[in-house]
């Protein structure tokens, strides 16, 4: 029987160390006091953030992150000292009422130490706001957004987290050198693969990475001028294209790994499973076939999310600019272009649903094959440049896909002028096509994601990626622009949440106000 190598052998030793850590976590938040929060708003607030949730169509596990930032972006707008100083109580009753942490969950301990980090990142971004050399968005990105990740990492323990993340690197960096993934030597490939284990793993993103790397390396924002030198650094290493290789690397390498992650969140006997090479292979194999089952239903709520995205949007483009438009050019409402566009992407996008398939058995048996070699094998396979590099094509293949693209634009503008489409309709239709391929396409992805080597292929799959791969390609670029200056979220953000929010911190002051004074008779 095999016994675990030395890679398998530090992530025990690290998850036995994580599970020590929380025993001792939860004992002592036992005597530690909660805090309940009662306030009047808790329903609007909850369907707010349900309405915010489905605007913004992001990760979920991104989405407690988001609220605190968008909580602290109001907060240090108003320059209200007071109101910082206090911010954790405030945090404590939003987030409550809007239902991202139970009631009687958070204690009085964690509510101060938020005050008391709001307070020193507050004092860091009104300096680099007041520096003429660092832009605004940086004031966003090194402050507001690490804050942000700081905070949610308080209310949330991620050792587990950690303990995978160093896993994965140390097996990585053993498959992996800078020559063969990004063509050249670097100093920093340590730390592209760090960021590129992270994107790719766990779908992190660039706040959270940030906030990661400045814990890694000992950075205070008390310490400023090496905190905004260290932030320039990982500005350049987070953008730059080798970075972007190594995620396409470590994306196409990390289905073994992703399986083992999930069993790692939700195996409490995993270290002692380990110990048993043929126990844990077999349990290994029943969670990829969970991990089947889960993705399909991330799927199949990804799709309805994203369908109330392209509804939500849809509605507004149309109130903004399909309706003043007919009127101004016809003298009424022309309904079929209207109809068309606004149900058309979302029904789209359920048949896209209907050929994304899971993978068979014979995945699940390259998947077992993988982790073995990873935690009982010898030691990690250099991959060569040429496994990495994947499969090459002659430049005849990608003229043929260039024109194949040009006949699909074509051939769907042809069709919509038939129908009587304006220039604007025939704008907005192929604006939405091409967001509901893109988030068609990101869905596929998660099948993806637990797959070894490449999709098989069958008729329907290479129709539909004839088909719509231009439309994905348009997508993408869309979402790069779209996720800089989402017009949604900014009409959300100023028309809604800050009054609404404002109004209700209002009453619950006042509440608290009349209930004093009742006391006091």
């Amino acid at each position: 029987m095999k016994n675990l190598n030395h890679n398998g052998t530090v992530l025990v030793h690290g998850l036995k160390a994580q599970e020590e850590k929380e025993r001792t976590h939860a004992e002592a938040s036992k005597r530690e006091e909660k805090v309940n929060v009662v306030g009047a708003g808790g329903a609007l607030t909850a369907a707010y953030e349900q309405l915010r949730i489905a605007a913004e169509n992001t990760e979920e596990h991104l989405l407690l992150q988001n609220a605190i930032r968008r909580f602290y972006r109001r907060t240090f707008i108003t320059r209200d000292e007071a109101l910082i100083d206090r911010s954790g109580n405030e945090l404590a009753v939003e987030l409550t009422l809007a239902g991202y942490v139970p009631n009687d969950s958070l204690s009085r301990k964690q509510i101060d130490e938020v005050s008391k980090l709001a307070k020193q990142y507050y004092a860091a971004y009104e300096r680099i706001q007041s520096d003429r050399h660092l832009s605004t968005d940086r004031a966003s990105k090194w402050v507001l957004d690490v804050l942000a990740v700081t905070i949610e990492h308080m209310l949330n323990d991620h050792g587990r987290r950690e303990v995978f993340i160093e896993f994965a690197y140390n097996e990585l960096e053993g498959m992996l050198d800078a020559k063969a993934t990004i063509g050249h030597e670097t100093a920093d490939f340590g730390a592209l693969l760090y960021i590129a284990v992270q994107r790719a793993l766990l779908k992190l993103d660039t706040a959270a990475i940030r906030t990661s790397l400045l814990k890694r390396y000992q950075v205070s924002i008390d310490t400023f001028d090496q905190y905004v030198a260290i932030n320039q650094r990982l500005d350049d290493l987070i953008e730059s294209p080798d970075a972007d290789k190594l995620y396409h690397t470590v994306d196409r390498l990390g289905a073994p790994l992703r399986i083992i992650r999930r069993m790692i969140d939700d195996r409490s006997d995993l270290t002692s499973l380990l110990a048993n090479r043929e126990a844990f292979l077999e349990e290994y194999e029943k969670q990829v076939a969970m991990e089947y089952e889960r993705v399909s239903k991330r799927v199949n709520r990804a799709i309805v999310r994203s369908i109330i995205f392209l509804i939500i949007t849809k509605f507004l483009i149309g109130i903004a600019i399909e309706v003043p438009y007919d009127f101004w050019h016809y003298g009424e409402i022309i309904w079929l272009p209207l109809i068309i566009n606004l149900f058309f992407p979302p029904v789209y996008m359920f048949a896209l649903r209907m050929t994304h398939l899971l993978p068979g058995y014979a995945n699940t048996t390259a998947l077992v094959e993988r982790i073995d070699g990873m935690l009982y094998g010898g030691e990690s396979l250099m991959l060569s440049r040429a496994s990495l590099r994947g499969r090459g094509y002659s430049r005849t293949f990608s003229a043929l896909y260039a024109i194949t693209g040009i006949l699909v634009f074509a051939g769907v503008m042809y069709g919509l002028m038939l129908l009587h489409f304006s220039l604007v309709a025939i704008g907005i239709f192929f604006v939405f096509l091409s967001a509901a391929s893109f988030l068609g396409f990101r869905l596929s992805r998660l099948i993806r994601e637990i797959e070894v080597g490449h999709s098989a292929q069958n008729g329907i799959t290479f129709i539909r990626d004839l088909l719509y791969l231009p439309f994905v390609v348009v997508g993408q670029w869309m979402s790069d622009k779209y996720s800089k200056v989402n017009i949604v979220t900014i009409i959300l953000d100023m028309l809604i949440e800050l009054p609404l929010k404002t109004i209700l911190r209002l009453i619950r002051q006042w509440s608290a106000f009349i209930d004093d004074r009742k006391d006091r008779i």
